[in-house]
Order: C-alpha cells, then structure tokens, then sequence
C-alpha cells in the first residue's frame, strides 16, 4: 500500500513520534478511534483529507484555506473519537506528527508560565485547532527527526524528544499568540478567498518578477489591504512567502527530476548557487547536495 519511511517511536511515556516520508501506491482510507490528547503535525510535502468526529481537519496541501506553502496545526481531543484519512495513489506524504497524552501535557508543569491559562484552555476544548506559519526552525527540526543522524538508542530518544518539545512550544506559542489576539483582527470568509486568489496567482507566476501593486492589482485590491490580510492569514510577507514557495519548487526539481544544484538555484531565482544552498538549508535543514544524493 505504500513505500517509503514510517516511523512510530514512543519517546517517553504520553510523547509519541510519528515520522512519514513515503508514496501512496493505491488509494486508501484509513479508520481508528483516537484517544484524549494533542496532535501536532507539519507536513513537508503532501497533504491529508482527514475526518475527526463529524468535523474536517484537511492539512498541508489539502487545506482548501490554504492552497500554497507551509502549515502548521495542532489538534485537541478531551475524549476519544472517531479518525477518518482519505489518500490517493501518487501522493509524496513527507510529515511529522507528534501525539501528547493529557497526562504528559498535566506534567509539563505551567504552574508559574507567563499566558499558560491560554493552553489550557485550548487543551479543555474538544477538537479545538489553530494554524499557524511554521519557523524556520520548526521546518529544520520536521527535516531532522524525518532523518536523524545514526546514533545509539538512548541518543536517538533524547535526540527526537529534544525536538518534539521545541515543535510542542512553538505551537504552545502559537496558541498563546492567537487567544492575545483581538475579535476584530478575524478574517472573514471573503477575506480567505481574496488571500487565497494571491496565492494562486503567485503560484502561477513564481518565475515572473512581481511587484506589490502589481499583484494587487491583478486581484483587485489596495496595496495595504494585501499586506495587511497576507500577513494576517499567513504570518509573513507576500516576498517570503514567495521566496519560500520557490526555494519547495527547486526542492522539488532536485527530488523528482534529478537537475543540478546550479539549475536548482535558477528556478529558485539565486544568482549564486552558495547564496541558494545557504538559503535552503536554513529552510530545510540539509543542503541541496544532500537532497539530490538521495535520489
């Protein structure tokens, strides 16, 4: 059913890995009752249709919201419920996700932490979520627990669990950032489609050089108002989130069609392949010589 890397690894009790680079070979839906606990996952590459209870929680590239780039989610249940995933054959799923019993979540110990009640809170509501745009750091931890360095038992866990927890505190950042956050800073539904028309337009235009006001104009809005509802719904620049969009297809190219780094930094849009290789790997957390040697 499927080829590739799957790793499920207990790191502690109530602190559970699960680390997938793989290709669906046939269609495929899967069920299982999850237990009370927190699900953090981001996904690389790929995405996933998935059913908690009654209610959706599509992820990565399947995410209607948010069709391009990078996302982060995390997940609550107080109660086990129903999990529904629909795959197709042909996709390239590349994620990590991390699962957190209430238990382990009781003795982290927040007694004392500046906006815990925030968490807290988060983790009393059922199937509660947020979104958020990963860190560049958080990009670089996924990549290495996909493929950590060769060591002996012990090292791996702690190696693993040492970034777990930072993925866990980023998204406890995140959750903390979102409820300090005003009611009048929400995006409405039309506001999502109007982002969403930016970032289909960009996609389709990422080996053009674009201004601001030109891109605006295209979806017909004010040069503020794209900023402003960009960086709303997508935590950063209309420029990062394009720099980064290349820097996946360039990715993509040195995985699927085996070009050279200097081709790899052309469709990236570097002049200089060093320039290029530094850029990538504080995004992804390996070089592009290493990404193509694994082909």
């Amino acid at each position: 059913m499927l080829h590739g890397d799957f790793r499920r690894e207990q790191l502690r009790s109530g602190l559970i890995l699960h680390a997938t680079d793989m290709r669906q070979l046939h269609d495929l839906k899967s069920e299982a009752v999850q237990p009370p606990g927190m699900t953090f996952a981001l996904f690389l590459n790929g995405g996933a249709k998935t059913w908690v209870g009654d209610r959706p929680f599509f992820m990565g590239t399947a995410a209607e919201h948010r069709p391009n780039g990078l996302e982060a989610v995390a997940t609550c249940r107080t109660r086990p419920d129903s999990f529904v995933r629909y795959s197709a054959r042909g996709d390239r799923i590349r994620k990590v996700t991390i699962n957190i019993s209430p238990e382990w979540l009781e003795n982290v110990g927040f007694d004392g932490l500046e906006n815990h009640s925030s968490v807290l809170q988060f983790a009393r509501d059922h199937l509660s979520s947020i979104r958020w745009q990963p860190s560049p750091r958080l990009v670089a931890i996924a990549e290495q627990m996909l493929h950590p360095p060769v060591l002996l038992p012990l090292m791996h866990n702690l190696y693993c669990e040492s970034r777990a927890i930072e993925f866990i505190g980023e998204a406890f950042q995140a959750v903390t950032r979102s409820a300090a956050e005003p009611a009048s800073g929400t995006l409405r539904p039309h506001d999502y489609r109007r982002v969403a028309m930016v970032c289909s337009f960009l996609e389709a235009n990422l080996d053009r050089p674009l201004s601001l006001e030109a891109i605006a104009r295209d979806v017909g809005i004010g040069v503020n108002t794209l900023q402003r509802l960009f960086r709303a719904m997508h935590g950063t620049t209309v420029f990062e989130y394009t720099r980064t969009r290349k820097l996946h297809r360039a990715r993509q190219a040195l995985e699927t069609e085996g070009v050279s780094v200097a081709q790899a930094a052309f469709i990236a849009g570097y002049a200089s392949a060093a320039n290029f290789a530094t850029a990538f790997k504080r995004q992804f957390g390996t070089s592009p010589k290493n990404v193509r040697a694994q082909l």
